[in-house]
């Protein structure tokens, strides 16, 4: 598909380099509201076109698909305006702020025929999907306990991150992939409890949560205040798969999960991946959902309706819950 980027910032230049490195995609355009930090993208990166404007990115004939990298409190709204206008949406998670307003992304999208999908680069990563094969084949039992933890240090008190105007918060920067891989490991959370220590601002510098899932219970947490970390660790009846870089590894070194089966331990075993971007395997795989129609998706993840609306309330429930002290059921 020919592409175009609704934002300029640091995720937007991760996911051109995506794009730089396929066969198949292609970005021909970049907007922003500043004509010149979308040149600068765009020369940078050899894309044809840069406009000054979303609106007019969207009117652009020749771009098939959007990607929205726009502050979390944008999503909603430029997702929508690119679904009415006929192009497919790949919108940075979380999709939205809320189930209420998820639902109405996808109701547009579906009203005017396109495709959107929450972007969590991760899930197309081939570790990924070998992690979740694995879990669901039972290679280590049982699920029981599932951690999952991400988290940096922001320093830049003015970065969107930490504006509560612009929806930002640990949770629903990093915090939200540490949910989706308690959901998709785990399933659905059917109640909730948190802790946050907040900014004088309002927002969740630092979270930590528990889901409970029916059986399987899940540890989750995030930080904008902390030393780079991102893991997932699943514990099984026999056994335990551990994940390092679990959402971030890097493209051009192997990736590895790490197995030790056996209810009471026994040796590791490594396993490792080839060097992968997962931006371009993310843009390739949306693209092939999209000319499938989102039927044969051999090979492939899918991030449907319910499982933004699930990843959505639960980040809602989490947050009220620390607010609150005290559980919240889903």
């Amino acid at each position: 598909m020919r592409w175009g980027i609704l934002g300029p910032g640091r995720i937007a230049r991760a996911f051109l380099t995506g794009l730089a490195g396929s066969a198949t995609e292609t970005a021909v355009a970049v907007g922003s509201r500043d004509l010149g930090r979308a040149r600068v993208v765009a020369d940078d990166f050899g894309v044809p076109r840069a406009y000054g404007s979303y609106e007019e990115l969207l009117a652009d004939a020749e771009v098939d698909a959007v990607y929205v990298v726009l502050p979390n409190s944008l999503h909603a709204e430029w997702s929508k305006a690119a679904a009415r206008v006929g192009k497919h949406v790949l919108c940075e998670k979380p999709l939205g702020r809320a189930a209420a307003e998820v639902e109405a992304m996808f109701e547009t999208a579906r009203a005017h025929g396109v495709w959107l999908m929450e972007a969590f680069m991760y899930r197309f990563h081939p570790r990924t999907l070998a992690l979740a094969e694995l879990v669901a084949r039972g290679d280590i039992g049982e699920v029981r306990l599932l951690r999952s933890s991400f988290g940096f240090t922001v320093t830049d008190t003015a970065n969107v991150r930490l504006s509560a105007e612009l929806a930002g918060g640990a949770l629903m920067d990093v915090g939200c992939y540490a949910v989706n891989a308690a959901r998709m490991l785990a399933g659905r959370p059917s109640r909730v409890s948190a802790v946050a220590r907040w900014t004088p601002d309002g927002v969740d510098e630092t979270l930590a949560g528990m889901l409970e899932h029916g059986g399987p219970v899940s540890q989750v947490s995030c930080s904008l205040a902390s030393s780079h970390h991102d893991l997932i660790q699943v514990v099984g009846t026999d056994g335990v798969v551990d994940v390092p870089r679990a959402f971030t590894p890097l493209p051009d070194r192997p990736a590895g999960l790490v197995v030790t089966q056996g209810a009471r331990g026994g040796e590791p075993t490594e396993i490792g991946f080839e060097p992968v971007n997962q931006y371009t395997a993310e843009a390739e795989g949306f693209a092939r959902l999209v000319a499938a129609g989102h039927e044969d998706a051999t090979g492939l993840p899918q991030v449907p309706l319910a499982e933004s609306l699930d990843n959505a309330a639960t980040i809602e429930a989490l947050l009220l819950s620390a607010r609150e002290s005290r559980p919240v059921d889903l």
